[in-house]
């Protein structure tokens, strides 16, 4: 997932820096008084300029945004790919009967060089650092454990170098004691039973075990069950895998390593980067059409009791992550406290509280939860990356506590505003056969199905059955 995942983004970067040097080889014309170049002049030298940049970024490593790499090679990489590309630019300009443009050819490629070579090294390191600012604040950065002897320090060490990865080390289990003064920053948990409750009560993402099979202290195969179940992404040094495996699996290099890697989530990477980009187009389009009346709701919720317009409740999201869930308030202010008073009323199995005809949601509550309209301001939570549009549901953590361990795993994709449940179960289906559903969903998801989902969605809030 990880060689996917930078491949795909080093690919993507490529072709980012490829469309600025040529942007900037067709503004360095504005420099001169007249047209340098006919039109079909610069279709060719732009075609060479794709066909030289590209290979030599690519050559040189340069569409790579997640590697510790040196600010030094990263300098002379961009160096030597814009000086050579331009020299061989000018010497076809200078030597081929139908390019030669001898006035303007040395100063044109000049100040392309100059711009370029500038333009690029500036888009490389405000890409790192902003990227580096991103992950230091928690976005889009994934949890790490690693299980590691001494003989794993190098793969460690180079773990750490690359923080602009995304990943975040938060524990090492090892029993060895150096690791306590080297890497001060992480947990040091010495068994297997403490992983088991370090990731029930953490977010943890990536399990990397750099460990011998022939290491008795620690149980692959329990270790694979578990984390399957709870839908943990596990990576396994190749090197001491020998024997037959019997899981879905994918190898990604990674520091000079081969792990085997076994997730139980989709590996779709492109698919799910799509589905983040339709969730922050489709929220923001949301919004601005639904602003006047999310503006009448507001007004309305104020007007009606003077109480706070918004219900903010802390909610488990992907993997265990925490998060404030925004939804217009739709009960009386005091409902979190009343709520103890009428659990003997609860209509739902399972850890979830529900009453049908709750006594404490107001008249304009009725109307809000009808038309689902209480639910607009959870496009806010997706634009912030907390939520998708589709995906399930994000409980409590009260909830969470009372999962069975295999009801964790719907916990390994992020939660959603809508799913099946929603549109196809709701409060005809037990709890369990909810979680079944989201498991479902989780096994089975592709664009196509969240698509699905939507239309069917739109058509359960235009027929509200007040469920």
């Amino acid at each position: 997932m990880l060689n996917r995942r930078e491949s795909w983004l080093s690919l993507l970067m490529t072709l980012v820096q490829i469309a600025i040097t040529v942007l900037i080889f067709i503004f360095t014309e504005r420099f001169f008084p007249k047209q340098v170049f006919t039109l079909n002049e610069k279709i060719i030298l732009i075609s060479q300029i794709t066909l030289l940049w590209g290979a030599f970024i690519y050559k040189l490593h340069l569409g790579v945004i997640f590697r510790a790499r040196s600010t030094f090679s990263m300098l002379s990489g961009y160096a030597v790919t814009v000086f050579f590309g331009s020299l061989f630019l000018l010497l076809e300009l200078q030597l081929i009967p139908y390019l030669r443009h001898i006035d303007n050819s040395f100063r044109y490629l000049s100040i392309f060089f100059t711009v370029d070579l500038l333009a690029l090294i500036c888009f490389k390191l405000l890409l790192y650092y902003s990227m580096c600012y991103l992950r230091k604040k928690g976005y889009n950065s994934r949890n790490v454990i690693i299980l590691a002897d001494e003989t794993s320090s190098s793969f460690i060490t180079s773990f750490l170098k690359a923080e602009d990865w995304g990943y975040r080390l938060l524990a090492i289990i090892s029993p060895d004691k150096v690791f306590k003064e080297t890497y001060k920053k992480a947990h040091i948990i010495s068994n297997q039973d403490t992983l088991r409750r370090y990731i029930t009560l953490y977010p943890i993402d990536d399990v990397f075990y750099c460990l011998p099979l022939s290491d008795k202290r620690y149980n692959l195969e329990q270790m694979i069950y578990e984390l399957n179940e709870i839908g943990v992404r596990l990576h396994i040094m190749q090197q001491f895998f020998k024997q037959k495996l019997n899981f879905n699996y994918t190898i990604n290099p990674i520091f000079d390593h081969n792990f085997i890697t076994h997730q139980t989530t989709s590996e779709n990477y492109i698919g799910l980067k799509i589905k983040g980009i339709m969730d922050v187009l489709l929220s923001t389009f949301a919004l601005f059409v639904s602003s006047p009346v999310i503006f009448l709701i507001a007004v309305s919720i104020k007007l009606q009791d003077g109480g706070s317009v918004f219900f903010k409740q802390e909610r488990i999201g992907q993997n265990g992550r925490r998060f404030t869930c925004y939804k217009f308030r739709t009960m009386v202010s005091n409902a979190e406290e009343l709520q103890a008073k009428l659990l003997k009323q609860n209509e739902a199995d399972g850890p979830v509280f529900k009453i049908v005809n709750d006594p404490r949601i107001t008249r304009l509550g009725h109307i809000l939860r009808k038309t689902s309209l209480d639910e607009l301001p959870q496009f806010l939570n997706v634009i912030k990356g907390d939520m998708s549009i589709v995906g399930p549901r994000p409980p409590l953590l009260k909830e969470v506590q009372q999962y069975k361990r295999h009801q964790l795993r719907r916990l390994s994709m992020k939660p959603g505003i809508t799913c099946k449940w929603q549109v196809w179960g709701r409060h005809k289906v037990t709890f369990d056969e909810w979680m079944e559903m989201d498991l479902d969903y989780i096994d089975n998801w592709s664009l196509s199905l969240d698509i699905k989902i939507m239309f069917a969605t739109a058509s359960v809030i235009f027929k509200p059955n007040g469920q």
